[in-house]
């Protein structure tokens, strides 16, 4: 965008929308509106309904009712490349860019598609020059796009969405891969971009990104508006940092938190943890999410790995179970090292995984998905009697199919089949995604009860006060590094600004 370029913010509103997915209500009622000049955020915890809202911001989702104004025009009816002609632009979480392309070459494809710019018989390689200047990329606007780092590459796509000349620009993650540095840069051209009068709307996980950036804050909750408010009142909301947290309650669940025994003689402890994670790298298509991360799980022991949305937990996960592959680094199980070994090797080695949603078989009964754990050698009454010694609920549903069950009873069925096999390491992640606090009290109430039998477990979580009450050790994880690992109680102190600002104490 050269500078004499005019002003183009577009008032975007959403009224009441309302999107339901069979049963399911993911937006109720969602209200919001992005001025010009000003980066309006729309923030969350995992499932709030972030990305819903904006694919019907997009016309990429439709609704129960509800409508989309630009300018006070509705455009709920409108189709995505209708409303990209009225001025709506987008970027994508994961990166999408013409990596055979060169920087410059993927800018102009930007330009050549603006109707606006084409009727004044814009030049777009001129257009396009102007812009990578402005954003910093002159001097790789002929390198190809496949061998920028993230953070340029990210910089062209933004820089493509601009060369439209949008009035309203919708950012959807657009700090995923980037480090520290490279997401302050982003968040210097946002301001930059805003200054111009350009209507911005931001999802993102990044808090440094969006206290630092956005000037409204839409906080988004079980699908519906939590509060409203600019980054000083959202961090301050004792009502957000519940939804990011969780309840924190003066006593926890069990005595886990408050530092159960694990062994009656502490000469009994084996000496080898039964997971050490060492200086582990991993990252998807050339994007690094996670650097030197290094920890150790001990014999009997809960320890939370913590965080906010896109802080790499899931991932660190994904390489310890043999998910993701590693760039470099170490994992040892019981003392062997595994990185690099096959998921279903890992299983019988003893690693067993709860992963985020759920995991269960829809179409298959209770007792079918439970038969799943035979594998491990154990005769299907045992697996049926153990689990519903523990979780009676799946006894009374023994016949029903799985797909039909509450949230909280598919996660009880799930973490019944991962305890069948009788696992050295219990991995579950985000336990609670999906489910009110109560039924994600109630599920940390099996998982202490779990823990004082001697289980090592590895859990990653957002209702973190929860899972603080069960754990002996736990971890915050930033930007794709561990920053602390303390005791629980320590590590409380520190969460709301972690979660909320994208920062820990030094």
């Amino acid at each position: 965008m050269s500078p004499d370029a005019p002003v183009r913010g577009g008032r975007l509103e959403a009224d009441q929308i309302t999107v339901r997915f069979g049963g399911h209500q993911a937006l109720i009622d969602v209200s919001l509106c992005a001025e010009p000049g000003r980066v309006t955020g729309l923030i969350g915890p995992n499932g709030a309904g972030k990305t819903t809202t904006f694919n019907v911001l997009c016309g990429l989702q439709s609704t129960v009712r509800g409508q989309v104004r630009l300018d006070g025009t509705d455009i709920s009816g409108l189709a995505p490349h209708k409303r990209a002609r009225l001025g709506l632009a987008r970027t994508f979480q994961r990166l999408e860019t013409f990596s055979l392309l060169t920087v410059r070459e993927n800018v102009m494809a930007g330009a050549e598609l603006a109707p606006r710019a084409i009727r004044r018989g814009r030049d777009a390689e001129a257009t396009a020059d102007a812009l990578l200047e402005r954003l910093g990329l002159g001097d790789v606007a002929d390198e190809k796009v496949e061998g920028l780092p993230t953070g340029s590459a990210r910089l062209v796509e933004l820089g493509r969405a601009l060369a439209g000349e949008p009035r309203v620009l919708l950012l959807d993650e657009p700090s995923s891969g980037l480090n520290e540095a490279e997401t302050a840069a982003m968040g210097a051209v946002l301001d930059d971009l805003a200054d111009d009068g350009l209507t911005i709307v931001l999802v993102e996980h990044d808090m440094s990104l969006v206290m630092g950036s956005c000037h409204d804050i839409y906080v988004l909750d079980f699908g519906k508006v939590l509060t409203r408010g600019t980054p000083a009142e959202v961090q301050a909301d004792e009502q957000v940092q519940r939804a990011y947290l969780g309840d924190q309650r003066d006593e926890p669940a069990t005595a886990g938190g408050s530092g159960h025994p694990v062994f009656d003689d502490p000469s009994d402890a084996p000496l080898s943890p039964v997971i050490e994670v060492h200086d582990l790298c991993a990252g998807y298509g050339g994007i690094d999410v996670i650097s030197d991360v290094s920890f150790e799980v001990a014999a009997g022991e809960v320890f939370a790995l913590l965080g906010p949305n896109g802080a790499g937990k899931t991932t660190t996960l994904g390489v310890i179970a043999g998910l993701v592959p590693a760039t470099s680094g170490t994992v040892a199980l019981c003392g062997q090292r595994v990185l690099g070994a096959d998921p279903d090797a890992l299983a019988r080695a003893g690693l067993c995984t709860v992963p985020e949603g759920r995991g269960i078989f829809p179409n298959l009964t209770v007792a079918e998905n439970l038969w799943m754990a035979s594998f491990s050698g154990a005769a299907r009454a045992d697996i049926e009697e153990r689990a519903y010694a523990r979780f009676p609920r799946l006894g009374e549903r023994r016949e029903q199919l799985a797909g039909t069950m509450s949230g909280g009873e598919q996660q009880m069925l799930a973490m019944a089949r991962a305890l069948a096999t009788d696992p050295a390491l219990l991995i579950l992640d985000e336990l609670s995604m999906g489910l009110a606090p109560l039924v994600v009290r109630e599920l940390y109430e099996q998982v202490a009860a779990i823990a004082a039998e001697g289980l090592s477990i590895l859990v990653v979580e957002q209702f973190a006060h929860e899972v603080l009450g069960v754990a002996d050790t736990a971890a915050i994880m930033l930007h794709g590094r561990i920053g602390r690992i303390g005791a629980p109680a320590d590590i409380a102190d520190e969460l709301a600004a972690a979660y909320l600002t994208g920062a820990t104490a030094d």
